[in-house]
């Protein structure tokens, strides 16, 4: 700071100003890449499940459809022999329906089920 005929001239920032505003931006950066590197990261997993659900969605229509299904098509899911169901459903006037028909299961590579699909049969009401 420099005097001119007795008043202060104040051409600029002090130091500890200059360091202090730095020190603000650094923090508030920082914030922002972690909070940017934690969406990434979020959004590569979800683009991995997404991934596997249409695989698995590809999957269930094949084998609704008796298409043949090789298990190397598709590495990272598993799938097992429909299982036969029977569902008993009750209308609200107390009427009871039975719809028989075939439970399908895909689940990957962990066992976590990843679709699940009941499909009647044809000679169900």
């Amino acid at each position: 700071m420099r005097y001119y005929a007795g008043k202060k001239i104040n051409n600029g920032f002090t130091l500890i100003e200059v360091i202090v505003s730095i020190a603000i931006i650094a923090i508030l950066l920082m914030a922002g890449i972690y909070m940017l590197s934690g969406s990434i990261t979020t959004i590569a997993g979800e683009g991995k499940d997404t991934d596997l659900l249409y695989q698995a969605q590809d999957v269930m229509e094949k084998l609704t459809a008796d298409v043949p299904v090789t298990a190397s098509s598709y590495p990272k899911l598993s799938w097992t022999t429909p299982t036969a169901v029977t569902i008993t459903m009750t209308g609200s006037g107390g009427t009871t329906v039975n719809v028989a028909g075939k439970l399908y299961t895909i689940k990957d590579t962990a066992n976590n089920v990843i679709l699940k699909s009941f499909v009647p049969d044809a000679t169900s009401p």
